[in-house]
């Protein structure tokens, strides 16, 4: 493949390409270079390349001339490629672009000075416009470097392995995973024991799980186009539930029962929960039946549905005030027995929509009439009002169980997760999607 360079500044260019990597592949016949200044081209008694724009303004432009003979003497009679012109209008250069570029016969890479190109030379002899990034440089010789690297390491025989251009960062769609070589320990940081263990299968998992740990981190927009398999989601997701929840702050008349609440949240969500002071919470949950103007947060949480006093108040004020059921089915007891092992849940104490809210959580259902539910097969879920709130469960072995719903805590700690997880008040069919993760400072 060729590479033709067109600049006022060949020194610039000639250095780099002399040098490593793309000056062996010069050598071997790989690729082909050439820089040409445009100077020389210039009929100008003193080879001036530039003139005071039309319309006045601060800089100078280059001039047409000289840059539209040099253009056409570096493409001669038979071009077979494209004219690029380094721009920062342009497209801006990504590894699908060089992908692209890298599939014609010449490339003709136009560096830009001053404020920059006659527009007649564009329309007149340029294919299109690249930029190399959302910046200004003082000339367009960088970016011609940089896409000429880009694109000749994809080329047959740059590279000394040609597997190294595509197992690396944005070829995949991820980043790169982290790389390590000799010693295997320094400074008490060893090399990750996968990586020597011999098993390439857990090795290619454990690069392409850190390769969608990097990205998500550091590009998570790359992780919208990059092609990903179930086992790449699953990851993602589990990650997902983990990320660190919104600090929280309890506001309550009595101060046991904030503190009570508090201990509820601390040992189910199994991490630390930093209370901080109004000021300072991202999430507001409000125990008690205080007026709106005392505890109104930008994200303020009820343990029951909010008044429509309290929803006109956060309208009037742009807030956000979400309500949620008191009570919460312990999903943990269906794994006593596994979720087939469970035949039937006799719910009560509720109301009609808290049973349904309530069964929809507890695995796919149905809703057969009201007051009864079926989530496949024999087993129900029935509902008893009138009573306490409290679940009887029967068994598939025969034995039975009756447990009390779990009130407020749980149900508020999962809403919580679930709110900072998806971005909206959950439906309560979603808390359980929402791994209980922790909810710190």
């Amino acid at each position: 493949m060729k590479f033709k360079l067109l600049t006022i500044f060949p020194e610039m260019l000639e250095a780099v390409l002399d040098t490593s990597i793309l000056a062996r592949a010069r050598r071997s016949g790989a690729i082909e270079t050439q820089v040409i200044d445009i100077r020389p081209f210039s009929r100008n008694k003193h080879k001036n390349t530039d003139d005071a724009p039309f319309g006045g303004g601060a800089g100078m432009v280059m001039t047409p001339q000289p840059t539209l003979d040099a253009l056409r003497f570096a493409c001669g009679e038979h071009f077979r490629g494209r004219r690029i012109y380094l721009s920062p209008r342009g497209e801006r250069f990504t590894q699908k672009k060089a992908e692209e570029l890298s599939r014609c016969e010449e490339l003709v890479l136009l560096c830009g000075h001053y404020e920059g190109l006659d527009q007649r030379v564009i329309d007149l002899a340029i294919d299109e416009e690249i930029s190399v990034g959302d910046y200004v440089l003082t000339g367009g010789e960088l970016g011609a470097l940089i896409i000429t690297d880009a694109v000749a390491r994809l080329l047959p025989g740059v590279l000394g392995c040609d597997e190294s251009s595509v197992d690396e960062s944005f070829s995949s769609g991820l980043l790169e995973y982290p790389q390590y070589t000799r010693p295997r320990e320094i400074e008490g940081l060893s090399v990750p024991e996968v990586l020597l263990n011999g098993n390439q299968k857990q090795i290619d998992r454990w690069r392409r799980d850190e390769a969608l740990r990097v990205t998500r981190e550091r590009r998570p927009d790359l992780l919208e186009t990059a092609l990903l398999d179930k086992d790449d989601r699953a990851l993602l997701r589990a990650w997902e539930n983990k990320t660190e929840k919104p600090r929280v702050c309890v506001l309550s008349e009595n101060a046991e029962r904030a503190q009570l609440f508090l201990s509820r949240m601390i040992e189910e969500s199994r991490a630390a929960l930093a209370a901080g002071t109004l000021e300072q919470c991202d999430c507001l949950i409000v125990l008690d039946g205080k007026e709106p103007e005392d505890f109104f947060r930008p994200r303020t949480f009820l343990p029951r549905p909010p008044r429509n006093s309290e929803l006109q108040a956060a309208r009037d004020r742009g807030l956000q005030l979400y309500g949620f059921s008191p009570y919460a089915f312990d999903y943990n007891i269906l794994r006593r027995a596994g979720d087939e092992g469970l035949k039937e849940a006799l719910l009560t104490g509720l109301s009609d929509a808290d049973f349904v809210c309530l069964a929809l959580r507890l695995l796919p259902i149905r809703r057969l009439k009201p007051g009864v539910a079926d989530w496949g097969k024999s087993r129900r879920a029935l509902k008893k009002p009138g009573e306490s709130p409290r679940a009887l469960l029967t068994f598939s072995d025969g034995c039975r169980e009756e447990h009390a719903l779990n009130a407020q805590s749980q149900a508020l700690v999962r809403a919580l997760c679930a709110f900072a997880q998806f971005g909206t008040p959950p439906m309560p069919f979603e808390l359980e999607r929402a791994a209980a993760g922790f909810i710190g400072p």
